[in-house]
């Protein structure tokens, strides 16, 4: 049941972020977006894991490291820019 509930939040997640970002209301490429789509793979992943489905674990794991690696090049500053001027 616990595994449920957490797809069903990661998908919940997935979908918040995909319609914030199809609505203009976050920015693609806004912290908050990565965040969602980072949580939605980890909470479908967990699921999927759960109830063997290598295909879906796999995209999940996929999406998941997309969103991280977006997340750590927002975090670094570019070339020359000090990393409060952000």
């Amino acid at each position: 049941m616990l595994v449920e509930v957490i797809g069903t939040g990661g998908a919940c997640l997935l979908l918040l972020a995909y319609f914030l970002t199809s609505t203009s209301r976050i920015a693609a490429d806004s912290t908050l977006g990565h965040l969602l789509n980072l949580g939605g793979a980890a909470g479908l992943g967990v699921n999927a894991v759960a109830h063997h489905a290598i295909p879906p674990a796999t995209l999940n794991l996929i999406w998941a490291l997309i969103a991280l690696v977006a997340l750590f090049r927002r975090r670094k500053p570019a070339a020359g820019e000090i990393a409060g001027d952000r």
